[in-house]
């Protein structure tokens, strides 16, 4: 019994000691494998909003599927941030949207004598919608009705304040501007000071159901014509529609609106970035479960909206699906 016992200890030990043989042997090939993977740094945007979220999900889903990368989603300030920190590669990728881009590609603007040529192109995401509101009982059923009334052009310093100046000005409005934070204008037109205001947001905008909810709203809408002439003379703007009852009982409304994006450093290599960009769109579904807003982002929105050059791995990915790709979305490195 007691020799049974000891030929049974003397299998176990042999059977433990193959298993850590064959596991040891494992690790160089494990090791290799993990230092294959190349680590990229995204800039996201500030924590307590969606869109940080929305690069989180980015950075865990591309991570997971892909043998090749590994994304860690940093907090910052914003995409003119992102931008700047990337051009100084502080940042390998980061969420912008096709204003800052434009902008920084070509040194103007914001950007002015300042341009990044090394700027490039990933994937267009979801878009904003220009909601230019004013209440109903105003009487304002049309921009030209503006004329000479206060109206808040957006938030101060913000996007939206940027882009309707740019449109009020390009078509002929002429509002008795009235600047103010985006709760000072809202509360400015619950208590009729001013008839309306604006601001650049996804659908609905909590800010405009808000004071819909309190005094009735209306959308202004643009014409075809109108709409074509912003896009022709900034091209960083894009045709939208907000659908009729996103607000209560408030019609459709055309306006216009800019894409979200993910951009890159030109140096990073082609092969990397043609994964991560092959691996976003294969698992966009994925992505859309935790963040609906992306749910119809579609490639060709990307290739037919670069407002900078395409990476040239970003190209290959395009180019491989058969997209055709514009010449102004083709990187000079690559023509």
């Amino acid at each position: 019994m007691q020799k049974t016992m000891n030929h049974q200890k003397g299998l176990w030990l042999v059977f433990l000691i193959l298993i850590f043989i064959v596991f040891t042997s494992m690790m160089p090939e494990l090791s290799q494998a993990q230092e294959k993977k190349t680590l990229l740094k995204m800039g996201a945007l500030p924590s307590g909003s969606g869109w940080y979220f929305y690069c989180t999900q980015i950075a865990a889903v591309v991570s997971q599927h892909s043998p090749k990368v590994d994304i860690t989603a940093r907090e910052t300030s914003g995409t003119r941030e992102n931008t700047i920190r990337m051009s100084k590669n502080e940042l390998d990728i980061a969420m912008s949207e096709a204003l800052v881009s434009y902008e920084a590609y070509r040194g103007i603007g914001r950007f002015k004598d300042k341009p990044i040529p090394n700027h490039r192109l990933l994937w267009n995401s979801a878009t904003t919608y220009m909601h230019w509101a004013v209440a109903q009982d105003s009487g304002v059923k049309t921009f030209e009705e503006l004329k000479g009334k206060l109206f808040n052009p957006s938030t101060i310093g913000g996007g939206g304040e940027y882009i309707t100046e740019k449109v009020f000005e390009l078509l002929g409005f002429t509002p008795k501007i009235y600047r103010a934070k985006l709760s000072d204008a809202a509360e400015a037109v619950k208590d009729g000071r001013i008839v309306g205001f604006s601001y650049n947001g996804t659908l609905p905008t909590p800010i405009f159901v808000e004071v819909h909810a309190f005094r009735p709203i209306r959308i202004l809408s643009l014409r075809e014509d109108q709409v074509k002439k912003v896009s022709e003379t900034y091209p960083f703007l894009v045709r939208q529609v907000i659908p009729a009852n996103t607000y209560k009982d408030v019609p459709e409304a055309v306006t216009v609106g800019l894409y979200s994006n993910f951009v890159a450093n030109k140096e990073i290599p082609d092969d990397v970035v043609y994964e991560v960009v092959k691996t976003f769109w294969k698992h966009l579904p994925e992505i859309a479960k935790a963040f609906p807003l992306v749910a119809n982002t579609k490639p060709e929105e990307t290739v037919l909206h670069a407002t900078a050059p395409l990476h040239k791995g970003a190209l290959k990915y395009y180019r491989e699906i058969g997209l055709k790709i514009p010449k102004e979305a083709i990187p000079p490195e690559a023509q």
